[in-house]
């Protein structure tokens, strides 16, 4: 799941810091019922955070103008290795990005974007001189000294994937992230409908599709 803080904080003129905004012990959290078979451990289910660690980690990459690199967040060959291996885990994942001229886009899992459109032509696309601002985000939407885009993780989901477009009009962009990753250790508390109330919902991927 990702979440976007930027729209409730946008008239917050106070410096907020990465822990202020993140799970803590004690925290609920719910995961929907449309997590598939494949989870079965959080489907459906209410967890307590038992306990929370912050790691904080930052990764860039040259990229030349009119130009992208995708970026796996998973711990597939290559990625960036920011998933838990275990279940009974949430990785809280803040995203803050240094300024620059760049784009960046949200996949999951590969090819399948987040920020786009019900017709089917409001696609992103970064080829495309109009469609490349789609859903787009930039350093401002979620900067490094208060990040803003929050991206929640368990093992073995699809892959979070964010595509880097460095803007025509550069040479080369230097696009540099900043990962504040919150080790979630849950434990399972029981359902009831005041916990599923005040809990975070983590939702599948889909579920913020289709409409």
């Amino acid at each position: 799941m990702i979440v976007n803080l930027a729209p409730t904080l946008k008239a917050v003129s106070t410096y907020v810091k990465p822990e202020d905004l993140m799970l803590q012990r004690g925290g609920w959290v719910y995961f929907t019922a449309s997590w598939p078979d494949t989870h079965k451990w959080c489907r459906d289910k209410t967890f307590e955070v038992d306990r929370s660690l912050v790691v904080n980690y930052a990764s860039s990459y040259i990229i030349p103008g009119g130009d992208y690199k995708d970026i796996d967040l998973s711990n597939a060959a290559g990625g960036v290795k920011l998933y838990p291996t275990g279940e009974g885990v949430l990785y809280e994942i803040l995203l803050g990005l240094k300024p620059g001229e760049y784009l960046v886009h949200v996949y999951v899992p590969k090819d399948r974007y987040i920020y786009s459109l019900a017709e089917s032509s409001m696609t992103p696309n970064v080829e495309d001189p109009l469609l490349k601002y789609l859903g787009a985000l930039r350093w401002t939407d979620s900067p490094h000294n208060c990040p803003l885009i929050k991206l929640y993780a368990v093992k073995d989901m699809p892959a979070f994937i964010l595509r880097l477009y460095a803007l025509e009009g550069v040479d080369f962009e230097k696009v540099t992230i900043e990962w504040h990753v919150n080790k979630c250790e849950l434990k399972e508390i029981a359902k009831t409908d005041e916990v599923v109330k005040r809990a975070l919902h983590v939702k599948w991927h889909e579920e913020l599709r289709g409409f």
